[in-house]
């Protein structure tokens, strides 16, 4: 909870939803206090808080009654739905919302939900199927995961593998159900959730996505908590900060790529990011460019060979956003 007095309208508020082997961390709850905003997690296996001086070999020590562990990836599926991890853990995120939503000093109008890697798969998922959050953010995880050629796909491949997650648990089950901002992070050789879900599932919502590709970036917890567009993001829907790079329609003529953006903040740097490889999508090699800025616009003369690239902007504030890719 944020200390002080409660805004006149009460504080906003955000579900944190944790990765594999991850709990309900005091540091990132900590992050969105540090930012004006009431924060909650819970732990998706039972566990109690993560305790740094008396630690188990994986840190974490299971409550008496610890319920449902995930079950590697979805490997419960022959389980009724309704007795797999999978189904428990998106009902305690939706049970933490209407908690703190409860209190007298929240918001109700200002709640959303982020989640990492598995939380963001969950997030996914929860968006679609409960409509009370007004902002999502899916950090690495995704919906259609059994399409993909990340380590999460290529597990789920027999036929009723498939069948149950696609039906049943996967994002894309429910993205059409999607009518509020939702922000993407992932990196561009994720080998847990690959680029090519993550922005198939983007651009599924019903309203345009945000996104923030990053070169390489780490996967884990804290390498997700970091980065300064997430509060922003929030920030400019719940609060009174200014939006993110907002794009339009990219364009593509022989090799000459531009795009026309739209910015309440100075834009300061542009770079087009490309890889020229085939095959399976984290081990394509990714490279970098400087990118022409022009008032509202950044181009790129794409190098011969080029398969994918996408355009990043930055302003004045240091926060990059990403533009989707493009298979050329």
């Amino acid at each position: 909870m944020s200390e002080g007095d409660a805004p006149t309208d009460g504080w906003p508020a955000l579900v944190c939803v944790h990765g594999g082997w991850g709990a309900a961390f005091h540091e990132w709850m900590a992050k969105w206090n540090d930012h004006g905003y009431a924060a909650i997690s819970m732990d998706l296996e039972g566990h109690y808080p993560i305790n740094k001086t008396e630690r188990r070999e994986d840190g974490r020590f299971a409550t008496e009654y610890p319920g449902l562990n995930r079950a590697g990836i979805f490997n419960d599926f022959e389980e009724p739905v309704d007795e797999q991890w999978y189904y428990h853990a998106v009902a305690q995120a939706i049970l933490a919302h209407s908690l703190i939503r409860s209190y007298p000093e929240m918001n109700p109008d200002k709640t959303g939900i982020i989640g990492i890697s598995w939380g963001g798969a969950l997030t996914s998922t929860i968006m679609g199927m409960y409509n009370r959050f007004k902002l999502a953010i899916p950090v690495y995880g995704c919906g259609y995961l059994p399409n993909s050629d990340s380590r999460q796909g290529l597990a789920i491949k027999p036929k009723k593998h498939t069948e149950i997650v696609n039906t049943y648990l996967d994002g894309s089950a429910y993205f059409q159900n999607v009518r509020i901002p939702t922000f993407w992070l992932n990196g561009t050789n994720d080998g847990a959730f690959a680029m090519l879900s993550n922005q198939r599932s983007a651009k599924a919502v019903r309203v345009p996505a945000t996104f923030r590709y990053e070169l390489r970036m780490r996967h884990g917890h804290r390498p997700d908590w970091e980065p300064r567009e997430i509060y922003a993001f929030a920030d400019s829907l719940f609060g009174d900060g200014p939006p993110l790079i907002r794009f339009d329609v990219l364009r593509l003529e022989g090799d000459r790529a531009w795009i026309a953006f739209d910015s309440e903040t100075k834009v300061v740097e542009g770079k087009v990011y490309y890889t020229k490889d085939q095959g399976i999508w984290n081990e394509r090699n990714w490279e970098e460019a400087p990118a022409k800025l022009r008032e509202s616009e950044i181009s790129s003369t794409l190098p011969e060979g080029v398969t994918i690239f996408y355009f990043a902007t930055t302003d004045e504030r240091g926060l990059m956003v990403s533009l989707e890719y493009l298979l050329v």
